[in-house]
Parts: structure tokens; sequence; C-alpha cells
């Protein structure tokens, strides 16, 4: 299936992608679409529209049953990893714990996982490769540390929010698409009236910051409902680098 097969399914099916409001009555897309059957550019497509779609900046998931969907599906076929072939078990193990129905003990420790993985793509996509630098040469150590130069000046550490914002500044596929479902976002929540608050981290890279933070500090678990978006992002990581072969 293509994505012109796709949309004359959600014509035919009066199916609205992006609704203001979710009641959990919708249609679902497994009512309609068979993952195995989608091409690759079908998949990064409901990949973006699936984290718009559910994961709204002013609250935790909606309706986790696409999220949950695609998720399963996509580990169903998950061979090996592109980055980290070894890793291949722990990421599948992790995907398992974090959609299980022990939220706060295995969903928590597969999500504090995931943020681990979801950097490291990030980081992978902006040239570092830490495998190439020696651990313990001081030389290269400030480099190996996560702290980045940008026009010769040094511009901070490298966290998992400043790896966002670089790769969104990248003009890449992966980047593209970081920044649509950034742009979806603000859009939305202008459209409806909601004013930007302090709570409300629109931008992916904030999201993520907060609750990294956080939950890696023990200092709140309300952030447990990241596990799945996470899953998702890396899922979207994922398909962008299968097709760049």
């Amino acid at each position: 299936m293509i994505i012109d097969d796709y949309r004359k399914l959600i014509e035919e099916n009066h199916f609205e992608e992006y609704p203001y409001v979710l009641t959990g009555d919708e249609l679902a897309l497994s009512s309609f679409i068979k993952y195995e059957e989608t091409t690759l550019e079908l998949k990064i497509y409901l990949c973006k529209l699936i984290i718009c779609r559910c994961f709204s900046p002013t609250g935790g998931i909606y309706w986790p049953e696409s999220p949950r969907w695609f998720i399963t599906n996509f580990f169903m076929s998950y061979q090996v990893d592109n980055l980290k072939s070894w890793l291949t078990g722990a990421i599948k193990v992790a995907s398992e714990m974090i959609l299980s129905e022990d939220t706060f003990t295995k969903g928590i420790i597969g999500t504090t996982f995931m943020f681990g993985v979801v950097e490291f793509y990030a980081k992978y996509e902006l040239g570092f490769r830490p495998n190439e630098y020696d651990f313990f040469d001081e030389n290269k150590k400030e480099y190996f540390r996560k702290t980045f130069k940008k026009k010769n000046k040094t511009a901070g550490e490298l966290s998992i929010g400043n790896a966002f914002k670089l790769l969104q500044e990248s003009n890449t596929e992966i980047g593209n698409s970081l920044s649509d479902i950034d742009k979806h976002y603000t859009e939305r929540l202008t459209e409806v009236g909601i004013e930007k608050k302090p709570w409300f981290k629109i931008k992916i890279r904030d999201r993520l910051s907060l609750a990294r933070n956080t939950m890696l500090h023990g200092e709140n678990h309300s952030f447990y409902d990241k596990g799945q978006l996470l899953l998702m992002i890396f899922i979207l990581f994922h398909l962008h680098r299968t097709q760049k072969g």
C-alpha cells in the first residue's frame, strides 16, 4: 500500500487525520490498514501522523490504540538495529516493558533506557561517532563528553535537547520530519487559542529534555507516558535510516 492508496481509504472511511478532539470512538487506523502491506514511505508518514495525533504537548498520550498498534507491528519485523546491532534485543525488551501493564516498574525502566537510545540516534545523525575516540584520551574527552563547537565557539553541552535542535536545523529527512511535528503542534495550539504556558512543552526537544532530566534523578514518575513517545520517535529514526540505505 502506497500513500495514494492510503488517501483513498481515509476518504472512503471518512477518517479525519487531525481531529481537534479525540473521544475514543474514532475509527482506528488498524481497521483499514495492514501494517505489513504498507511501503516504507507510508510507514514514515503514519509514524509522524500518530505522533502528532496522539501525543499532545498539553498532556500525555491520548487514546493509545494507534501507537500501540504501530509499535507492536514494527517490532514484529524489527530484526537488527541499524546503528547498534548488539542492542537489538535490549531495545525489543524495552518496548515490551513500556507496553506492559506494569507502568511504574517496567514502564519506567524501559523509558529510561529508550532515552539513551533516542539520544544516541540523534547525535549519530549529527556525525558523532564515539567509538572512534578513546574514552580515556584526555585530548578527546571534552568532545566525547558531549560538548560541541559551533563556528569555533563552544555552544554548550550536547544534551538530548540541543542534539534535537541541531538535527532539526540540519535540513535532513529526519530533521525535517521532526520539524514538521513541531510545526503541527504549534499551529494546532494557535488555532484553538491555547496560550503558551511554562508547563506546555511544545517542541519535542523541550518535552524530552524536561522528562529525561526529571526521570534520571527520580524526582517525578509522572512522565512514564513518555515511553511510547520515545518508541515512536525511535521508530521514525529507524525508518528514515532504513530509507537512506
